[in-house]
């Protein structure tokens, strides 16, 4: 019997260092796929809060309060791996526990414990990047790669030359100036057919500038009808190409050039928060601010209000007992929301940098 239970002993031993050490190798592969797991995770769940927490700021506009915003600076993930060894031993005869033990067992266990650092978003750089007119640069950078050029021009611009396009509008029956319009169609037919593309100013290696291809060609109309909305001359000189540099409106010192006056990100955030559905009784109560008419770049958008949590939103947040949310099939406003978030980043990721001394809140998730 002792010599059974030695050998029977030995082969144990020898499983369990067998299991241990693949156990143990197994945890060559755990980092990747911890990576695969975990990194889209993290990035849907910043990517969402952040999206709530402009929305909740939004909210907290229209009804005229203070909000607040936290800037997601790190993200440590720790990784605990370890492997488990287990084994049941019967004592006594062997029918006693014979087919009712497991006589081995091992693997290997980890868990994730991450610590998330915030930084609140405050100080002068911050108000600064808030209040300040969107740089030419950027702008023409966003015209030139999104799809939805009109869109961006129409939201981003208050005034093109003598042209304006304000935020809101004297009264409900007062109408956009419909040159505005036009000139935004103009545009945007002409970039897409090539004539009139947005390109790096060639006098000045900081600077945008509008060409305007085959001036004299198919477009030759629509190329008049721009140059006339903008108040500028037609060419003369027989020029197939014409290039009007992109200045703002206190830099004009040419009657050629094109200038643009443009939003703020805190323009943008007025514009969202005055499209912003609120219960007739907090309007009638004066617990939500009431505003002009909305002009062009507001008229299309709307961020809506239900009593129930809403099941299609592309982003939705609780507030005194209700709902506010973006339709996820309301594609001005859901185009307007990215433009806006990601004019807003900007502004936080320049502000946080400037953030080194102020004080950091640091949240251990609990195992």
């Amino acid at each position: 019997m002792g010599r059974s239970h030695h050998k029977r002993g030995g082969r144990w031993a020898l499983a369990a260092l067998c299991l241990t050490t693949s156990a143990v190798s197994g945890c060559g592969i755990v980092g990747p796929a911890v990576l695969s797991r975990g990194r889209p995770a993290y990035n849907e769940a910043i990517a969402r809060t952040d999206d709530e927490q402009m929305l909740m700021a939004i909210v907290h506009s229209r009804y005229g309060e203070t909000g607040s915003l936290l800037a997601v600076t790190s993200i440590t993930a720790n990784l605990r791996v370890g492997a488990t060894l287990g084994a049941e031993v019967g004592i006594g005869a062997d029918d006693s526990f014979s087919g009712n033990l497991v006589p081995l067992s091992a693997g290997a266990v980890y868990e994730e414990n991450p610590t998330i650092s915030y930084a609140p978003v405050q100080g002068e750089q911050y108000l600064k990047q808030l209040l300040s007119p969107i740089p030419l640069d950027l702008l023409t950078l966003l015209v030139r790669s999104l799809e939805t050029r009109g869109g961006v021009l129409q939201l981003l611009v208050s005034r093109v030359n003598d042209l304006t396009n304000p935020d809101f509008v004297a009264s409900p029956d007062a109408q956009p100036d419909a040159r505005f319009a036009r000139l935004v169609e103009l545009l945007v037919t002409l970039h897409q057919a090539g004539v009139a593309v947005w390109v790096q100013d060639p006098e000045q290696s900081s600077g945008f500038a509008l060409a305007i291809h085959d001036t004299g060609g198919a477009h030759d109309r629509e190329v008049a009808e721009l140059l006339a909305l903008l108040g500028l001359p037609q060419p003369r000189d027989g020029s197939r190409r014409l290039v009007l540099p992109v200045a703002s409106e206190r830099a004009r010192s040419e009657s050629t050039e094109l200038t643009l006056t443009t939003r703020s990100v805190y323009d943008l955030v007025e514009i969202l928060a005055a499209s912003i559905d609120v219960p007739e009784t907090h309007g009638r109560e004066g617990l939500s601010l009431s505003y002009p008419p909305l002009g062009a770049a507001g008229r299309n958008l709307h961020i809506r209000y239900s009593e129930k949590k809403p099941k299609r939103a592309l982003v939705r947040v609780e507030y005194r007992g209700s709902w506010y949310y973006i339709d996820e099939t309301d594609q001005p406003t859901k185009e307007a929301f990215r433009l806006v978030s990601a004019l807003w980043a900007v502004s936080i990721a320049s502000a946080t940098q400037h953030l080194q001394k102020a004080p950091v809140l640091t949240l251990p998730t609990s195992r």
